[in-house]
């Protein structure tokens, strides 16, 4: 009897155990090794009853001190999530306190996806039993967040483990501004969390100059490499992105990828490539084609020619790449690339925290901490869209007049369908011309103005447009300039982050 009694409360000590080292994935650790003996010390003993009861009590105490919930549920698999952050200690903790057949749900480890810390060459880091996949990108930041966007997605469908370069000048940017990580502006830990994939950026494969350098394009060692090029067939030169190969240390020949890939393979002038036709070109196994039997189409610029690799898939660009249903598939709320890795792309702390500092002051708040009101962003897009013009004026860009009626059109949709009565509008523009930012105090909105916070001076180039990023981010309701990227990202953070109203002014016809 005694024998059967002590087997029973054996397996309610592990049962107990084993639901404090389930509910303990993300939380401190340190009190596990403790309540486990604990608890098992006191089953041991021919104790009284109540001493069952006292180690149920103890476990209880500490499961609402670490405010774990007792239903959380056990993840159906072990799963890499973050191989930034290491847990080598939960984990051990877990398996050795509550049995290997605990299931934890952990953090990736170095040694996971990679060999070890940053090496001099990416491949000494790269681990053979791994395939990864990084792309280059040009044009200007949104476009560059985009192509990147894309290349996790690939990245998700191909089995391959993305990997992703810097923000570097291209377009907008000047080449002194350097280089800025991808995740010092976005929370890569929490995507990895949700996506529950690993992702890595060039920075943790490879010793590459620092953000803050001097010159961030001068590597010590330059590589060579062979990559694809997605330009349509009538390109005869690959997309180089020379600031970004610079920084990275690689020389890079191309391939072109094969006409099968394309959205409209008959036509040569089309940009677009379909996302399941290039997973089934480089996915590590069983690829549709091999590169050997395609020609290659640019050599390095250190003239060397070689295949594009099987270990490490690159592309010169991923910027035009669709599911196959439209062209140019961010336009639309149901894009694939969007929905399972662009909305879940969240502004890193330091960014959220820099942006509601500018906004609280443009809606004269005393500071960040006060409850940030209800307001309506607007992006207007000038600059380089007067080349729509046929006389190349700005008397020919639409009018802020247009601007207000759609601005108005969502106040009144706003009162109508959630009784939010909104008196803030913010506008954010590359526009320079005094007379324009006049033209905005007269409708009664507001604007950061990075000239008189020395945004620039203060944190460098990238900072006034990642501002405005942060900032629109946050808005109920945005009008954007139709075909400007800029805007249609906002657009779709506004969309789905806040459940917000958006609207187009359209540049050509003004409305």
């Amino acid at each position: 009897m005694y024998n059967r009694r002590r087997s029973k409360l054996d397996s309610l000590s592990n049962m107990s155990c084993l639901r404090l080292c389930r509910n303990l994935r993300f939380r401190p650790r340190y009190l596990l090794q403790w309540l486990c003996g604990v608890l098992k010390m006191l089953v041991a003993t021919r104790s009284r009853r109540k001493n069952v009861f006292f180690a149920i009590f103890i476990l209880m105490g500490a499961l609402w001190m670490l405010g774990v919930p007792a239903s959380y549920p056990l993840p159906a698999r072990t799963t890499l999530l973050n191989p930034l952050h290491n847990s080598r200690m939960a984990l051990w903790y877990a398996r050795h306190r509550c049995g290997d057949q605990v299931q934890v749900e952990t953090v990736d480890d170095w040694e996971n996806v990679l060999n070890g810390p940053p090496t001099e060459q990416f491949r000494d880091n790269l681990r053979n039993d791994s395939s990864y996949i990084t792309s280059w990108s040009n044009a200007g930041f949104t476009n560059q967040f985009m192509n990147y966007v894309n290349m996790i997605y690939l990245g998700i469908i191909s089995e391959r483990i993305p990997i992703i370069p810097p923000f570097a000048p291209d377009h907008h940017i000047s080449t002194s501004a350097g280089i800025i990580p991808f995740g010092d502006v976005f929370d890569l830990a929490d995507l990895r969390k949700q996506l529950r994939i690993s992702i890595l950026e060039w920075r943790d494969v490879k010793q590459l100059p620092s953000r803050y350098s001097k010159d961030p394009y001068v590597t010590s060692v330059i590589e060579p490499l062979g990559c694809w090029t997605t330009r349509k067939e009538n390109e005869g030169e690959p997309i180089r992105a020379e600031n970004v190969v610079h920084h990275l240390g690689v020389d890079v020949s191309f391939t072109r990828v094969p006409t099968r890939t394309r959205y409209q393979p008959a036509n040569v002038d089309e940009p677009h490539v379909v996302f399941s036709e290039l997973a089934a070109l480089v996915h590590p196994r069983d690829p549709i084609v091999l590169p050997e039997t395609l020609k290659a189409l640019a050599p390095s610029p250190e003239g060397h020619w070689r295949r594009p690799e099987e270990h490490l898939s690159c592309f010169d660009t991923m910027y035009f790449v669709t599911s196959g249903v439209k062209p140019f598939e961010w336009r639309y709320s149901w894009s694939p690339a969007w929905m399972t890795v662009g909305r879940r792309l969240r502004f890193t702390k330091a960014m959220k925290h820099l942006g509601r500092g500018y906004l609280a002051k443009a809606l004269g708040l005393l500071g960040p901490w006060e409850e940030l009101p209800p307001f309506i962003a607007v992006h207007v897009r000038r600059g380089d869209f007067k080349l729509y013009c046929s006389t190349r004026s700005e008397k020919c860009l639409p009018q802020l007049s247009m601007y207000k009626k759609h601005v108005d059109d969502i106040k009144n949709e706003l009162l109508t369908k959630r009784g939010l009565v909104i008196s803030n509008v913010l506008v954010t523009s590359d526009e320079n011309s005094p007379g324009f930012w006049d033209d905005v105090k007269s409708h009664g909105w507001l604007h950061v103005n990075h000239a008189r916070e020395q945004t620039l001076e203060r944190f460098g180039e990238w900072y006034p447009p990642l501002i405005d990023v942060v900032i629109q981010s946050m808005a109920v309701g945005f009008v954007g300039t139709e075909d400007s990227t800029f805007s249609l990202v906002s657009q779709r953070r506004v969309e789905d982050w806040n459940d917000g109203l958006v609207r187009n002014v359209n540049v050509q016809n003004g409305r």
